[in-house]
């Protein structure tokens, strides 16, 4: 918290990036997530829904009700404030509410490479771990690892129904067009309120 007040007091721009759990839904629901990030001096923030592993044995991911309940809270609150800015885009929350995941045509994951503590990636994700799908890069080069055939699960898997990084990065370009150019309008109507009229 001492970091996180030096940050204010020098007025560092910063965000938070959050996980939504079945812990931690209220405060989305009741919206005093937001209230908080800017009380902690954060103009911006992410979240998504936290997505359960399946090596393991329990499950963080709240209910499908709930779920919907925040999802409606989020959007509610995109629609009638400004600050902070909400980095993910209303589609996330959207297709959770009508289809229950994310959708997507091809798994993203392979547009970049996880790399673990020991120098291992994990082709094409960790849910695939095995032997003869782990690389090392003390062994093999980043082109070999590219090229690795088990990079070609990820074009029909849809294992993963709400984790934001695999959503976002699995949309079409104009999601991010979009989404950008919300931002952007937002942000110039901040700072130049006579020009919001004409920016909607």
């Amino acid at each position: 918290m001492d970091n996180l007040g030096l940050l204010i007091e020098y007025k560092v721009p910063h965000y938070f990036n959050s996980v939504i759990t079945k812990y931690n839904t209220e405060e989305f629901i009741n919206q005093t997530y937001f209230d908080r990030a800017k009380e902690l001096g954060s103009n911006a923030v992410s979240f998504t829904f936290v997505e359960d592993r399946s090596d393991v044995n329990f499950s963080l991911l709240p209910d499908r009700q709930t779920m919907v309940k925040v999802c409606e809270s989020i959007l509610g609150y995109m629609k009638t404030h400004t600050s902070p800015q909400i980095m993910i885009p209303a589609q996330y929350f959207e297709q959770i509410i009508e289809h229950g995941r994310g959708m997507f045509e091809e798994c993203g994951v392979w547009k970049s490479i996880f790399v673990n503590g020991n120098g291992t990636v994990m082709v094409p994700c960790w849910k695939f771990n095995s032997p003869e799908n782990t690389y090392n890069l003390l062994e093999k080069s980043v082109e070999e690892i590219w090229s690795a055939p088990q990079w070609d699960i990820a074009r029909t898997c849809h294992d993963c129904q709400v984790l934001g990084c695999i959503w976002y990065s699995s949309q079409p370009i104009t999601t991010f067009a979009q989404n950008y150019m919300k931002g952007l309008r937002k942000m110039i109507s901040q700072q130049k309120p006579e020009f919001a009229e004409e920016l909607v």
